[in-house]
């Protein structure tokens, strides 16, 4: 095997959490995950890009880190492996966003480009990137980026218009990224000029019209669109009607985008989170009990089988 083929087999896989709407859980589901992988004795490193406001060192029990993104801007270090932070538990480490520079809540493409091919060069099994609130293209792109996304919502009015929101911007921005791989703007261009007459009216009709247009092409297409399968996962769920929130948005996004992303995930609502973040301390080392550490376990082990093989995936 030569050096390459070790390098990519030894790539960490991407998590990225994100939904659009602050406040939501994104961090604290982040660091749950990240810790309950690590607990597993595999490698995981936390990514806080929250730029804007970050403080996914909270979850985790540190203080004010000593070593932050800001140092990679700045130029005082080269590389994310720099600036990498043991935290006090096993097998999981910290890259902070904290004291974030006026400028790095928007990164330059270059600058987010070079981010994320770092990421996947980092010296783990997996890396958790914890988004900031909103859809912008540096959000959208660190979500795309990863082998697993997960979204989070809480079953408030807002939050699921925000979710939808980054849903659908997410899944229109790689589109774009699958259509221009393959050159196929012309067959998009005249699908959609005719798109009255040909009843048009989702992004999986689309689909469907560019296969009577031309099979093969739109057939790559599709197969690359199929890859986009986010997970849903309804945070601080209370009643039973919070409960189905989630089967009627993987519903809608079946019918209208042609994603499937299979049953959604359901976390309790557990009044111990708010206790361990104000304790400043995970919330799976304080109650590794609770409603919420279960839930947490559960839907890794959804995701990812203790039996399942991690090393070498990427």
């Amino acid at each position: 095997m030569t050096d390459q083929q070790q390098s990519q087999q030894h790539r960490p896989r991407l998590w990225a959490i994100g939904g659009g709407k602050g406040g939501v859980g994104k961090s604290v589901i982040s660091s749950g995950l990240a810790m309950a992988l690590a607990a597993r004795g595999e490698r995981c490193i936390l990514f806080d890009a929250d730029l804007g406001g970050a403080n996914l060192h909270t979850f985790v029990g540190m203080p004010h880190p000593q070593h932050t993104l800001s140092d990679l801007f700045s130029h005082k270090a080269n590389t994310l492996e720099e600036i990498l932070l043991p935290t006090p538990f096993p097998n999981l480490s910290l890259i902070s966003g904290a004291r974030a520079q006026l400028d790095m809540a928007n990164p330059a493409w270059l600058q987010k480009i070079k981010l994320i091919r770092q990421l996947t060069t980092l010296p783990a099994d997996h890396v958790f990137v914890d988004l900031g609130a909103g859809s912008s293209f540096n959000m959208l792109d660190f979500f795309l980026a990863a082998q697993n996304g997960l979204l989070v919502l809480m079953p408030t009015p807002t939050a699921i218009e925000n979710t939808y929101h980054f849903l659908k911007a997410s899944y229109y921005r790689r589109l774009r990224q699958v259509i221009r791989h393959f050159e196929a703007e012309s067959l998009v261009d005249a699908a959609l000029a005719e798109k009255v007459q040909s009843g048009i009216r989702s992004p999986k009709e689309l689909l469907l019209d560019l296969l009577q247009r031309d099979p093969l092409l739109a057939k790559k297409l599709q197969q690359a669109m199929n890859k986009f399968t986010p997970k849903l996962v309804v945070n601080q769920v209370q009643r039973s009607e919070d409960r189905e929130l989630g089967g009627k948005m993987v519903t809608a996004s079946r019918d209208f985008f042609g994603i499937d992303m299979g049953e959604p995930a359901i976390i309790r609502n557990d009044d111990r989170v708010l206790i361990a973040l104000k304790a400043r301390r995970p919330v799976l080392e304080m109650f590794p009990g609770g409603p919420f550490a279960e839930d947490i376990r559960r839907l890794l082990s959804l995701m990812f089988p203790v039996k399942e093989k991690t090393h070498g995936q990427g």
